[in-house]
């Protein structure tokens, strides 16, 4: 109620009693839950209110009602790491390897061969860093 009270409080011919914002309430909350602020909430409520002012507490009703935005798909779910050998796994619990029902395969790179040539590689461009620099500054 509270919310609602200070996005209409600018315009004057949005008066309400207490009952017609308890009333409306449920769909400001539902506004609030989809992630809208009091501004987005001002903006789909007063640009463009008829001049012959009938009722209020109708307008607001139908506006919030039909301009209510969709709901945003939840975020997914962080993965949780195996309880006995700490891989990422989908839920909390132990992997399927811990659990007896499968074998750990590496899923990224080749492993263990690959890691001694990336090794070589980076000395061999980290012994002449310092060379390259020292020239490109002369």
């Amino acid at each position: 109620m509270a919310t609602l009270f200070r996005v209409i409080r600018p315009e004057p011919r949005l008066r309400l009693g207490e009952a017609e914002a308890r009333a409306l309430a449920p769909l400001v909350t539902q506004w609030l839950e989809r992630g809208c602020s009091g501004a987005e909430l001002a903006h789909a409520l007063l640009p463009g209110l008829p001049q012959p002012m009938h009722s209020p507490v109708a307008i607001l009703r139908d506006r919030l009602q039909r301009k209510l935005p969709p709901e945003q798909p939840a975020p997914p779910a962080p993965f949780a790491e195996c309880g006995r050998c700490h891989d990422p796994v989908p839920r909390p619990g132990i992997c399927r390897t811990c659990a007896g029902l499968g074998t750990r395969t590496v899923a990224v790179g080749t492993g263990a061969p690959a890691t001694p040539g990336g090794v070589a590689r980076a000395r061999a461009a980290l012994r002449g860093w310092p060379r390259q620099r020292a020239a490109a500054g002369s």
